[in-house]
């Protein structure tokens, strides 16, 4: 991390750095929309101890795109200790909500982009053909799909 986003130099930790960042979310944000993030935020921090594994529920019609970018910057601000990420939209295969946090460098660079697209679209084509094969499975063992 360097200075000009939350120096180790200066003492301020990753923890802190996003304690700062979201003081200043709550003076911009409405109320509401803050109560959201933050839930979201602590309930993502619970997981951390356990591996990132697991997931929580949150009410999509308050979960808007400006939530979710929000989050993801504080999330990339907890694992780099950087602010100086950026989030790109980055549709789903079937044009479904998604983005990525990316480098400066990657942000300002067209083919990075496209390289970063096509390999989280390829990601994405995977589990899903992964996740019909599991659902297979358990649909002919009697179980019924995973969702």
């Amino acid at each position: 991390m360097n200075d000009e986003n939350g120096s180790k130099d200066s003492g301020v930790g990753p923890a802190a750095f996003v304690g700062l960042y979201m003081q200043t979310l709550r003076a911009r944000m409405a109320p509401a929309e803050y109560k959201t993030l933050a839930t979201a935020v602590n309930e993502f921090c619970r997981l951390i101890p356990r591996g990132g594994n697991g997931s929580f529920e949150i009410d999509d019609t308050e979960f808007t795109p400006g939530i979710h970018r929000e989050l993801m910057t504080v999330i990339t601000m907890l694992a780099t200790g950087r602010a100086d990420h950026h989030y790109i939209d980055m549709p789903g295969p079937n044009g479904t909500f998604g983005g990525a946090m990316v480098q400066a460098d990657i942000a300002n660079d067209p083919e990075q982009l496209a390289a970063v697209r096509t390999k989280l679209n390829t990601w994405w084509a995977q589990r899903e053909a992964e996740d019909a094969t599991l659902d297979g499975i358990a649909r002919a063992s009697g179980l019924g799909p995973r969702r």
